[in-house]
């Protein structure tokens, strides 16, 4: 099923002894756009250190209490090495974290689809995601921040229109495969489109823009999503059949 990031962020961590903290953001990598880490800030009246627990350590979600259980106790949180106030996270980091958790041996995998049916995919996969454009000299980066990437403008091929409003997952592997797009501040009618991440032409975290290979006009055409639905195979279909993009079968 697919499901906002924005939704996501508020939701409790269930450590094996109890909760401990709060999602605050999420941190993807740059080079296939799937969801790694989850940013957890300590402490719920009096907010204390902030960490990362990689995306492996998650057991099946509670959608309905908006809980995210972890094969970990609260003490093993509490002595994850501490994140940085600054973003993006360097490989320095990431490679420090990933020793502290691989001590546990507790590696586990996310829920992996059924494959004894035949399914339509959206997006098609591979996922293919846009180029990262960088001007920084020796950028030691892997890992970006999705209350980062919100309020990027978009740039269609003939101009600037809307900003991202919100990432939407797969929640069996948290591969990104949408990026919602809030047209409300360049159209007097605004609204809310997804754009599919292999439409996606490059991204510029310098000048904080994703340009796509789509023209304002179809943007301000395709079809309105509306947050509060789920995104169902129906939506889909009409999304991909009006953009006239291929899809895959599985």
């Amino acid at each position: 099923m697919k499901r906002s990031l924005k939704k996501l962020k508020g939701y409790s961590i269930k450590a094996l002894d109890g909760i401990k903290g709060n999602v605050k953001d999420f941190l993807f990598d740059e080079e296939y756009w799937t969801v790694e880490y989850l940013e957890v800030q300590l402490g719920s009246i009096i907010p204390t250190k902030k960490v990362l627990i990689p995306k492996t350590l998650l057991k099946q979600p509670d959608w309905s209490t908006n809980q995210f259980a972890i094969e970990l106790t609260k003490t093993d949180i509490e002595n994850c090495p501490t994140l940085e106030e600054h973003l993006p996270v360097s490989k320095k980091y990431e490679k420090e974290l990933n020793s502290y958790y691989d001590s546990y041996n507790k590696w586990l995998y996310y829920n992996v689809p059924p494959l004894d049916s035949a399914v339509v995919v959206y997006p098609p996969r591979p996922i293919t995601v846009p180029t990262k454009v960088i001007h920084e000299n020796d950028l030691d980066e892997v890992l970006r921040s999705f209350n980062e990437v919100k309020g990027y403008h978009i740039r269609a091929l003939d101009g600037k229109l809307g900003r991202v409003d919100d990432l939407i997952i797969e929640d069996f592997n948290w591969q990104i495969v949408y990026v919602v797009v809030d047209t409300s501040d360049w159209l007097p009618s605004g609204k809310k489109v997804l754009i599919s991440v292999p439409w996606l032409n490059e991204i510029s975290y310098l000048n904080r823009e994703i340009s796509v290979n789509l023209h304002i006009s179809s943007i301000k055409s395709a079809p309105e999503f509306d947050p509060s639905t789920p995104i169902n195979e129906k939506y889909e279909m009409r999304l991909y059949d009006y953009y006239g993009r291929p899809v895959t079968h599985h």
